[in-house]
């Protein structure tokens, strides 16, 4: 069993080496490869990646901010093993989560893709999943929906206390996703249109269409410094986070269901000034067109 560990840098080599040297600490050097690619970070950050560049692990560096998903292609057609594992940079291992995660994988064929439960820094359960995306959850919330149909909408916040039973859901958190290459490659990989949030639902949606499940298994952990990864773009991040969001549903749902979604939000928008300024992204017809995916080099 060889796993694929694919990390994507930008503009963060000090949290890319340390999720790094996780790895190394926990997992057999010889069930592994790490391939990290950059995406067109400063050269002060690509050149403490050098060290990374050594037998069994490699740095690819890209010519353009790719974003997430085309960045992880990208790593993923290095790849070489029978798993993949894509990791942010902001990924912390603190056991060997990978051997039995695979083992799982490979006795539960109904299984696409899998996640330990997420940590805090501070060693607090963190939310490991979310519910599906839509004009239900933009109007109510997932609270309600949790209360109402428990069965449908598990409560994420109650499954953190719970017991180590493994849990099927509609979506993992793209921190860290564990899947076999083979089922990766039969839904395409990620959706490159996308540059930034939203690829793991795309990803686990494709999943479901095949009858793959996804997994959340709380028995083993790992850490996450939730949102460090992106820092450098957090004035941007949001208005990325809205325009993946708006074409993801468009791409799953009919039209006219899509514009009473987008509609929604814009409506949102009006009773929060201090998202104003967003607004004359959210209400355009091809929003995929102000991505960062096409003004970023």
């Amino acid at each position: 069993m060889l796993v694929s560990f694919i990390i994507l840098n930008y503009n963060s080599s000090t949290l890319t080496i340390n999720c790094v040297t996780s790895i190394r600490r926990h997992i057999l050097p010889e069930s592994y490869e790490i391939i990290v690619v950059d995406n067109r970070s400063r050269q002060e950050e690509q050149d403490r990646l050098k060290d990374l560049d050594q037998p069994g692990n490699h740095v690819i560096y890209s010519n353009h901010n790719t974003g997430f998903g085309t960045g992880n292609m990208i790593g993923a057609c290095y790849a070489k093993g029978d798993y993949l594992c894509f990791l942010n940079s902001d990924v912390i291992l603190v056991e060997d989560c990978i051997t039995p995660l695979c083992q799982y994988l490979s006795e539960h064929n109904e299984v696409g893709c899998i996640t330990p439960m997420q940590k805090k820094p501070d060693g607090q359960a963190a939310r490991s999943f979310r519910h599906d995306s839509g004009i239900i959850h933009e109007l109510i919330g997932d609270g309600i929906r949790e209360k109402l149909f428990p069965k449908t909408f598990p409560s994420r916040d109650r499954f953190m206390t719970r017991d180590n039973t493994p849990i099927s859901v509609m979506q993992i958190n793209g921190s860290f996703m564990l899947l076999p290459t083979s089922k990766f490659w039969a839904v395409g990989g990620f959706d490159t249109n996308l540059f930034l949030y939203f690829e793991e639902y795309d990803l686990c949606k494709r999943l479901s269409f095949h009858g793959w499940t996804s997994v959340v298994h709380p028995q083993y952990q790992f850490l996450h410094i939730h949102g460090a990864s992106t820092a450098t773009v957090s004035q941007l991040a949001q208005r990325e986070h809205y325009i993946s969001k708006i074409y993801i549903y468009r791409k799953y749902h009919h039209p006219l269901l899509a514009f009473i979604y987008q509609t929604i939000i814009c409506v949102e928008f009006i009773f929060k000034p201090s998202k104003w300024y967003l607004l004359p992204t959210v209400s355009k017809a091809n929003i995929i067109k102000s991505s960062m995916r096409h003004t970023m080099i």
